[in-house]
């Protein structure tokens, strides 16, 4: 499930590959397409990703659920069927770049990126705006808060059910129950999380050699690996995961 650390990665791999190539092709459906135009940035911001184009466009992709970028070489065979793309961009390094199941892929519009709130998977990292953004959310409950993009952005569900497991907080308690140092602490899990995990490999809340690698996430009836109960599931805006012994 793409969140703040998975697009982080891919707009790293993206950047390696791509920044200071020429566009030879550009398959989207975007419109005018950026033929023979320098690729100039490659950024991520929560979980969009975004692509600079020397004439100034940004492009801009979110993967939703189960979005994904893809690298190749020319003429290497695709892990994917070509109907799933919805983005096909080749540059004159020998480069093919394809964004895969993407629910948005567009020119950025004014104001979307700036309407976000602080990304929690870069450093540095304002946990103090975070915090006064969430604070205006005082009646949502934590697990509804904690994916506000425009509060704290890049966390996705996976994270907010760790973080607030690993906190011992009821995800279903409200933002304005919370003191300031619980919630800065609940901010500063979810930011280090996503920091611990923008390197490759599959993504890992727990230091264990072995075994599972999420506290709760995906573990539904399954014993809580701390108290033993086991781990419940509720659906509200999205799936959460949690043991109501531990998270009280």
């Amino acid at each position: 499930m793409p969140e703040g650390d998975t697009i982080f990665r891919a707009a790293t791999a993206l950047r390696k590959t791509l920044v200071g190539a020429r566009v030879t092709r550009f398959n989207g459906n975007l419109g005018r397409a950026p033929l023979g135009e320098r690729i100039e940035e490659v950024t991520s911001r929560g979980k969009n990703l975004l692509v600079r184009f020397e004439k100034g466009r940004t492009l801009r992709t979110h993967m939703m659920l189960h979005g994904s970028w893809h690298i190749y070489r020319e003429g290497e065979r695709w892990r994917r069927p070509a109907f799933q793309a919805r983005l096909e961009l080749h540059a004159d390094n020998g480069f093919v770049a394809v964004c895969f199941n993407a629910p948005v892929v567009e020119w950025l519009k004014p104001g979307t990126i700036e309407e976000l709130g602080p990304d929690a998977t870069t450093d540095p990292f304002d946990g103090e705006e975070a915090r006064r953004r969430l604070r205006q959310m005082g009646g949502a409950s934590l697990e509804r808060a904690l994916l506000a993009q425009w509060a704290l952005s890049g966390v996705g569900n996976v994270i907010k059910c760790e973080a607030l497991f690993l906190e011992r907080l009821d995800p279903f308690r409200t933002v304005a129950s919370l003191e300031d140092r619980a919630l800065d602490s609940l901010i500063d899990r979810s930011h280090r999380l996503l920091v611990r995990n923008r390197t490759a490999g599959p993504r890992n809340t727990r230091n264990a050699l072995g075994g599972s690698r999420m506290w709760v996430y995906g573990r539904s009836r399954r014993p809580c690996l701390v108290c033993g109960d086991p781990v419940r599931v509720k659906t509200t805006q999205r799936i959460t995961y949690y043991c109501a012994r531990c998270q009280k």
